[in-house]
């Protein structure tokens, strides 16, 4: 993995341009810590930069930004690309040589034979930028491409003064050619999803690169089409029957994945956390090698939460060895400041991938694999899977009663509980449909609350920009669950909470300790087959039931018997009274962001210490004003 840096700016000066682009890279540094370098061709206002985490080929040969034989092509790359020998293989018999192991030189003459085309053959998690000098530096255009799921991210900027694009935001901030002002979309966004949602940013001028997208200017004029779309998640679901070997096709596919991602010139091993998916990845990581296999973990003092006892008995049966780590309240305290000054924007999530990205780096791993998206692939949620379609069916039948869901809406507004129940009523005052069952589900603030949070400059500034029922119902595919509900739910998770939470959040967290971390369950052709599946394999009633019958025999019955548990800090005992202090001082004795009215903000904790509301909520109030104190106030 690395940290890729491009700049355009076709009013600076050659030298300024290679000035900023430094800046860019040290921006990321932590990405990649093995080697940096950039590559701007004589006097030209453009060039990339990289920074290099080496994990194939970890020889000078593979140094970045790569440049072809004739000099004409010059690559900058994040990912894994886990169809490279295959592919190295077919452009040999086309005359193709190569000078390196790396997979990043396989793109390269990829590009060389196949063009635009080549992002279509690779299967792996990828972001990069191809730099194409057909006629001389007057006259090139400059490809970007980001992976079908969005493992890795590629932000952009296009402006008056030029094109930047970087593997983070922080990167791009140093380009010049973006300033701190924060967009009130991706306040209200964050405050309704816990995270931002590409393709907007926390930033106004910058932007956020789609899953499956390429983007082509042509340089030095930064002139372009915009993005262009290569893969979608499918819509589809097959019509033939279903076969009878459905489970072991299922197998091979994630046993083709997890072998395919074990290759690596580096230390790799594996998150545990004693859930089923990561247990499968772990168990499938036995099938494929009989070497050594690592594996980390995280625990907690407090009782009922980790789930150490299930790691453990995974880690008997392969015979792993096993890094375990208790995380006690004083841990998350003392690195909490760290952890927000590697968040590359707000999000509720992403402490937990901090502390094991940390342990395994501690533990020697440069790579690790996660069963990261197996939730979301397989049907693990009944609250989401099973309440998504529940809550839909509710509010179209009170909408289908004389003023029966404005009766409801007033019910729930007069209860004692109005807070919490805040979602429904929002929910019930929009026509019923499965995007708005699902923001009322998976939702951290209603659209009520967070307007009486932020007030009305922010709230009109970001509807202007930002409508959150048209987001999900563009990311969805449809506003309709068609035959098949939970492959609907399954698709919006994958394209908005996956996407914009759990995978950006892993990238950060891992590669602030400069760890890659790859994610066998959301293999391209694994999320294809199982997405286009018929009714009624899948089952909100029976979470994970297909993955279970895939590789279950490889599991310890402990992990096949035992119920759903999602992993989760003990934020809810942290954050009320007696618990981290220092949390609710610093969020109600004034510092509050001034974003966030400072009553509402007070309330919410209060209804928290009440148990009346979700952690989620004070912790996400906190999140944001920490994130806005320490990368926007420091640059006031």
């Amino acid at each position: 993995m690395c940290g890729v840096a491009g700049l355009v700016a076709p009013r600076l000066q050659a030298a300024e341009v290679r000035r900023r682009l430094a800046a860019m890279v040290r921006a990321e540094r932590h990405r990649g810590p093995d080697g940096a370098g950039i590559y701007t061709p004589c006097g030209a206002s453009f060039g990339l930069g990289n920074c290099r985490l080496a994990v194939r080929d970890c020889s000078p040969a593979g140094f970045m930004p790569m440049r072809s034989s004739c000099g004409r092509i010059s690559l900058t790359y994040n990912g894994e690309v886990y169809n490279a020998p295959a592919l190295r293989s077919e452009l040999a018999e086309r005359g193709c040589t190569f000078e390196s192991r790396s997979d990043s030189e396989v793109i390269l003459r990829g590009y060389s034979v196949w063009g635009r085309d080549v992002v279509r053959r690779l299967s792996g998690i990828f972001a990069f930028a191809i730099l194409d000098e057909r006629r001389g530096a007057g006259d090139a255009t400059l490809l970007l491409a980001r992976d079908p799921l969005g493992v890795k991210p590629l932000y952009y900027t296009h402006g008056e003064h030029g094109f930047a694009f970087a593997s983070e935001l922080r990167a791009l901030r140093a380009s010049g050619l973006i300033g701190g002002d924060v967009d009130p979309a991706a306040i209200v966004a964050f405050l309704l999803l816990g995270s931002v949602p590409d393709p907007v940013t926390i930033y106004q001028d910058a932007m956020a690169l789609e899953p499956g997208n390429t983007l082509e200017i042509g340089v030095p004029a930064c002139q372009g089409d915009g993005p262009q779309t290569y893969w979608t998640l499918p819509t589809n679901p097959d019509e033939e029957p279903v076969p009878d070997d459905l489970p072991w096709r299922i197998r091979e596919l994630l046993e083709d994945a997890v072998r395919s991602q074990l290759v690596s010139d580096v230390p790799l091993g594996a998150f545990l956390s004693g859930g089923l998916d990561s247990s499968a990845v772990v168990a499938l990581m036995r099938q494929a090698t009989a070497g050594p296999i690592r594996t980390c973990s995280i625990a907690f003092e407090e009782p009922g939460y980790g789930e150490q006892t299930f790691a453990r008995a995974v880690v008997n049966q392969v015979g792993a060895e096993h890094h375990e780590r208790v995380i006690s309240r004083y841990d998350f305290e003392r690195e909490l400041d760290r952890v927000f000054d590697c968040m590359d924007q707000p999000t509720v999530d992403g402490v937990n991938t901090y502390f094991v990205s940390q342990t395994a780096r501690q533990a020697g791993l440069s790579v690790a694999l996660s069963g990261l998206g197996g939730d979301e692939l397989f049907a693990g949620y009944r609250s989401t899977f099973a309440g998504v379609p529940r809550f839909l069916a509710a509010t179209q039948l009170l909408h289908a009663l004389p003023f029966g869901n404005r009766a409801a809406a007033l019910a729930l507004e007069s209860s004692p509980r109005g807070a919490a129940w805040a979602k429904a009523t929002d929910a019930l005052r929009r026509e019923p449909s499965p995007t708005s069952a699902y923001l009322a589900r998976r939702g951290v603030f209603a659209p009520s609350e967070i307007h009486a949070l932020v007030g009305d400059v922010i709230w009109h500034g970001a509807l202007r920009r930002f409508d959150p029922i048209q987001h999900l119902r563009t990311r969805s595919g449809a506003d309709d669950f068609g035959s098949r509900p939970e492959a609907w739910v399954s698709r919006t998770e994958l394209a908005t909470y996956t996407c914009n939470q759990l995978l950006r959040d892993t990238d950060v967290m891992s590669m602030a300790h400069s760890l890659e971390v790859r994610v066998p369950l959301l293999d391209q052709r694994l999320v294809d087959a199982v997405l286009r599946l018929p009714r009624g394999i899948q089952s909100a009633a029976r979470p994970k039931q297909l993955l279970l019958a895939a590789v279950g025999d490889l599991l310890p019955s402990a992990i096949r018997r035992r119920d759903k548990q999602g992993f989760v800090f003990p934020f809810d005992r942290w954050l009320r009274r007696g618990g981290c202090r220092s949390l609710r001082a610093q969020a109600l004795e004034g510092s509050t962001a001034p974003v966030i009215s400072p009553r509402e903000s007070a309330r919410t904790w209060l209804l928290h210490e009440q148990g009346k509301v979700h952690w989620s909520r004070p912790w996400s109030l906190f999140v944001l004003q920490q994130w806005l104190v320490r990368h926007i106030g420091a640059h006031a």
